[in-house]
């Protein structure tokens, strides 16, 4: 039974949701009981992480769980990860405080060291026995001295006392005292907290959601492997490029606050960003060859700076607070803020030391950001993840083998859903093992959600156009005005798109890098450079050259142009399939192309379609009747024009009695002169 969402169930993701999910919940319940003894921290460290973790995977699973059973187990869930919240944070900061201490010099004499050890451990003022009785006078000054000591560990303990006045501070403020102090207040808050640690951790446990995660992941794997189900499902690796995909843009959105180093609640979010961005990886990591890696160690790099720099912030924020309410207790206590002078020098030390040491972190944060753009890790992600959904998720597009492999590549539909019909019907019979498409799905076509739906369910993989982004920034003020024909077709076709459908061609990627064989394949609608460059016929040899060496790739595709084109140039393959579904080369039929790997060839393939079909749904829709004319005679908007000057007949074609089937026109690099 699916929940609140109406996807389809996919057994082969919920077999992948549910050998994550059973991992990770048996992690999560194996540091129960160290988290109840608190002899260590790392206990606390541990379940977090698990809790987390299991927060950030089931709303990718949501389909796989009834609704109400969703909800239930995600809030006990999260109430585990805020229980064990404060407790994780006085951990890190008392464990951080105790290495600190050890950065600092020892006192000589250790008199003032003496005052602060924590209640119960005794220290005594060494007097030698052989020497004589202090004078008067000086033993006074030692009564006194050993009074301020017990009272100052009274004070400590949180005992009451009459007021008297401390001792004068040394000559050179010890730094030792106000951090064991600051140690001594976190240590307690810590035990104040544990007995709300464990409830927590009783109360998840009886619930029993634990038991029930483990449970079903059982009873999905077994059930996966009587019925024989593959946990690498398609749909695993459209979950994993759409979500991971979506974490890149959201720590992209962060990048403006980078250079500013007082932006520190958006470091902060930025840090969260990235850290759910490492999560999402390592969720699906086990989809991929090589696990990811690479990239999942880069981002947790950063991620620890952005860690490290927002405990720095911490403490900046912590410490004043912490003597305004040290100094209120000691007021309190001795009848005036003396012993404050004992206290402050530590305190000022560390948050010196921690705004000296955020300054380094931001630094080392800055770089490190442009150290990743540049060379091109967010990138290298983004092809990895989307690879399989390219070629196939199996061993197909690494395979070196003597069996050729077809791919259709298609382009330029327009919202035209019977060319796209009809191309697709077509590339099938033909053997084509696999279909790309180079862009500009939608725009001036009638059929703009319905092909967008006719892509996904074909699980068709390819790439942004220029119109395709063009209709998504569409605005109401820019639709209110309709200057011209393609911005009264581009607001009529994103009124008439769904959000999921926008969504889709929001996430395309501006180009893809895969392999077929030992073929390497760069896929991009205009030229290398932009998405409205153009390659085709006319592109001269000068500028194909430059795109062969910077491109590294055996095979370029792009469209754009509408125009169908093949040249082989320096080592590298040019083509461009046309267009499907608004052709201008003076032939209306529907184009693609299929390309061979052995031997490397190139097919142009032209199909008839309904027309008329099209034309009539044009018409119904009210847009501009200049489509209608681009549609019947296959040419550009400024040749309907002067066509439009001209008498038109329904169903008209130039020279429609040549082109009244199919046509192909074969390219073979080393059968032709270059």
């Amino acid at each position: 039974m699916a929940g609140k969402s109406k996807q389809r169930v996919d057994p082969g993701f919920c077999l992948f949701g549910a050998e994550i999910m059973g991992k990770l919940t048996e992690d999560l319940l194996s540091e129960a009981d160290g988290v109840r003894e608190s002899d260590d921290i790392e206990y606390i460290h541990r379940m977090r992480v698990a809790s987390r973790r299991i927060r950030a995977a089931l709303p990718l699973f949501i389909i796989c769980f009834p609704g109400k059973e969703y909800t239930r187990l995600r809030k006990s869930i999260r109430a585990v990860t805020r229980s064990l919240g404060d407790a994780r944070d006085l951990d890190v900061q008392m464990d951080f405080l105790t290495s600190f201490l050890e950065t600092l010099p020892d006192e000589e004499p250790p008199l003032w060291y003496a005052g602060f050890l924590p209640p119960g451990e005794e220290t005594e003022i060494l007097v030698p026995e052989e020497e004589p009785p202090a004078p008067p006078e000086q033993t006074g000054v030692i009564s006194r001295i050993t009074e301020v000591i017990r009272r100052m560990r009274s004070y400590l303990a949180g005992e009451m006392a009459v007021s008297v006045q401390p001792a004068p501070p040394p000559h050179s403020p010890s730094l030792r005292p106000g951090i064991e102090c600051l140690l001594l207040r976190w240590t307690e808050r810590r035990a104040a907290i544990q007995p709300d640690v464990i409830a927590a951790v009783d109360t998840f446990e009886a619930s029993g959601v634990g038991e029930e995660l483990l449970a079903w992941s059982r009873d999905q794997i077994i059930s996966a492997r009587l019925d024989g189900t593959d946990s690498h499902s398609r749909y695993a690796y459209e979950t994993a490029y759409r979500v991971i995909s979506e974490r890149i843009l959201d720590i992209f959105s962060y990048e403006r606050y980078i250079p500013d180093p007082e932006e520190v609640s958006k470091h902060h979010e930025m840090r969260i960003s990235a850290k759910q961005l490492r999560y999402t990886i390592e969720i699906f990591r086990d989809l991929y060859p090589d696990r990811l890696k690479e990239e999942i160690q880069s981002i947790k790099h950063l991620q620890d700076l952005l860690g490290d720099l927002h405990d720095c912030d911490v403490w900046l924020e912590v410490l004043p607070a912490f003597l305004e309410e040290e100094e209120a207790r000691v007021t309190a206590f001795f009848g005036h803020s003396g012993f404050m002078q004992v206290i402050r020098p530590g305190i000022i030390h560390l948050a010196r030391d921690r705004r000296i040491r955020r300054e380094d972190l931001y630094r080392s944060f800055a770089a490190y950001w442009e150290t990743m753009k540049s060379e091109g890790l967010f990138d290298r992600l983004r092809q990895k993840i989307l690879e399989p959904l390219v070629i196939g998720h199996q061993s197909t597009h690494l395979r070196s083998g003597s069996d050729p492999i077809r791919i259709a590549f298609i382009s330029d539909i327009h919202g035209n859903l019977p060319a796209l019909n009809a191309v697709l019907e077509d590339a099938r019979q033909r053997g084509a093992s696999h279909i790309l498409h180079l862009g500009d799905l939608v725009g001036f076509g009638p059929f703009p959600e319905e092909a967008i739906r006719r892509i996904r369910e074909e699980s068709i993989t390819g790439v942004a156009g220029n119109i395709d982004a063009d209709t998504l920034l569409m605005t109401k003020k820019q639709c209110k005005k309709k200057d011209s024909e393609k911005e009264i077709a581009l607001c009529w076709t994103r009124r008439r798109l769904s959000k999921e459908s926008r969504t889709y061609l929001a996430g395309l990627p501006g180009e893809i890098r895969t392999r077929a064989g030992e073929i390497s394949i760069l896929l991009t609608h205009g030229s290398p450079m932009s998405s409205t460059g153009r390659i085709g016929p006319d592109t001269p040899d000068t500028e194909l050259s430059e795109y062969a060496g910077s491109a590294g790739a055996g095979v370029i595709a792009t469209g754009h142009t509408h125009i169908p084109f093949a040249r082989y140039l320096d080592g590298c393959l040019f083509i461009n399939p046309g267009s499907v579904g608004r052709p201008h080369d003076g032939d209306p039929r529907a184009s693609y192309c299929i390309l061979q790997t052995q031997p490397l060839s190139v097919c142009h393939i032209r199909i008839p379609y309904d027309i008329d079909s099209v034309t009539d749904a044009l018409e119904a829709a009210k847009l501009p009747a200049i489509f209608k004319t681009i549609l019947r005679h296959g040419i550009t908007i400024e040749e309907a024009r002067l066509l439009m000057h001209l008498p038109e007949e329904k169903g008209d074609t130039i020279s429609a009695g040549k082109r009244a089937e199919p046509e192909f026109t074969w390219y073979e690099p080393g059968r032709r002169s270059e």
